[in-house]
C-alpha cells in the first residue's frame, strides 16, 4: 500500500463514504473508487462491504487502521515540517559555555526575541557535552572557546581576544603581569582544567615557562576561578567576559606574553545551518 492508498483507505473509513472521502481528500468520487479498487486487488482482500450506500469496514481493515493512523499522522508531522522549511523556521537550539551564554549571547538574543517572534532555546554546557549534543542533532549550533573541533563539526572564528589576569582587589600587582612572575609569586596560580580549550591553552604556556609547575588549585569553571580569586585564594588567568563579570571584586590585569582566546561557531557537518541559523550568526557578528 502506497502513500495514495493509505491517504484514500484512511479518508474512508473516517467518513464511511465515497463522496465523504473525496471530499476530504479534494478529488472526485471516480477517483476514490478507482484508487480503492486497485488496492483491494493488491492486497489480495476485501476492505469495505457496500451496504445501504455506506461502506463498512471489514474485520481486516480494522486491523490495519490502527497502524495506519501511526503513518498517517507521521505524514502530516512531515508535511508540518516541510512548510515550516519552506516558510523559514524560526525556532532555534542553541549550545554555549555559560559565562558566553550570559554575556555574548544575551544581548543578541534579547533584542532579537524584542523585534521578531523568533523563539530561541538555550543550552549550557562545556564544549565536550555540546559537541557531543551537535553530532546527536541536539542542537542548531553551538558558541564555545577554542578553534578547534571534532570530525563531524565544522568550525567557524567569530573573534579573536586575549585572557586577562585577576587578582585579588588591593593587590599592588602592576599592569602588565608577566606569566614568570605570576608562577615565582608566593600566591597560588588557580589552573583551569586541561579537559577545557582555555585551560589547554594556559597549561601548554605554563609548562614551557616552568615544566615542573604542578598547580594548588584546579577548576574547570572559569566563574568558579574568578571566585576563588575574589576570596583571595590566589591569581587566575580567565577570559575577558569572566574577567569584566567580576571587575567589582578583583583586580584586572594585561597578561605577557599574552595568550589568544579563540571564541567560535560549531555546527554538524551533515546538519548545515538553516536559513534562521544563518540569520542569527549575520546578527550576533554584527554584535561583535
Amino acid at each position: 500500500m502506497n502513500l495514495r492508498q493509505l491517504e484514500v483507505f484512511y479518508a474512508v473509513m473516517k467518513s464511511g463514504t465515497v463522496s465523504g472521502a473525496a471530499k476530504q481528500l479534494h478529488v472526485s468520487q471516480p477517483n476514490v473508487t478507482r484508487v480503492l479498487a486497485h488496492t483491494e486487488l493488491q492486497l489480495g482482500f476485501s476492505l469495505f462491504e457496500r451496504i445501504k450506500g455506506r461502506l463498512i469496514p471489514t474485520k481486516e481493515a480494522n486491523l490495519l487502521l490502527p497502524e495506519a493512523e501511526k503513518v498517517y499522522q507521521q505524514l502530516g508531522q512531515f508535511r508540518n515540517l516541510t512548510n515550516k522549511i519552506k516558510a523559514g523556521e524560526k525556532h532555534l537550539t542553541i549550545g554555549a559555555t555559560p559565562i558566553l551564554a550570559s554575556t555574548m549571547l544575551a544581548s543578541v538574543i534579547a533584542q532579537i526575541c524584542q523585534q521578531s517572534d523568533y523563539t530561541i532555546e538555550v543550552s549550557t554546557a562545556n564544549q565536550d557535552e555540546l559537541c557531543d549534543a551537535l553530532i546527536k542533532n541536539q542542537l542548531d549550533m553551538a558558541i564555545c572557546f577554542g578553534d578547534d573541533a571534532p570530525a563531524p563539526l565544522v568550525q567557524r572564528t567569530l573573534l579573536n581576544t586575549e585572557m586577562v589576569v585577576l587578582s585579588p582587589k588591593g593587590s599592588s600587582q602592576p599592569s602588565p603581569l608577566s606569566l614568570e612572575s605570576l608562577l615565582a609569586d608566593d600566591q597560588t596560580l588557580i589552573s583551569l582544567d586541561t579537559r577545557d580549550p582555555l585551560g589547554i591553552q594556559l597549561h601548554r604556556v605554563i609548562h614551557a615557562i616552568a615544566p615542573d609547575h604542578h598547580p594548588q588549585i584546579t577548576v574547570r569553571n572559569y566563574s568558579a576561578a574568578a571566585e576563588l580569586v575574589a576570596q583571595g585564594a590566589g591569581y587566575a588567568i580567565v577570559d575577558p567576559w569572566t574577567a569584566q563579570q567580576y571587575d567589582q571584586r578583583v583586580q584586572c590585569h594585561v597578561l605577557e606574553p599574552s595568550i589568544g582566546v579563540c571564541v567560535s561557531l560549531l555546527h554538524a557537518e551533515h546538519y548545515p545551518l538553516s536559513i534562521a541559523a544563518k540569520w542569527f550568526v549575520e546578527q550576533l557578528e554584527q554584535s561583535l
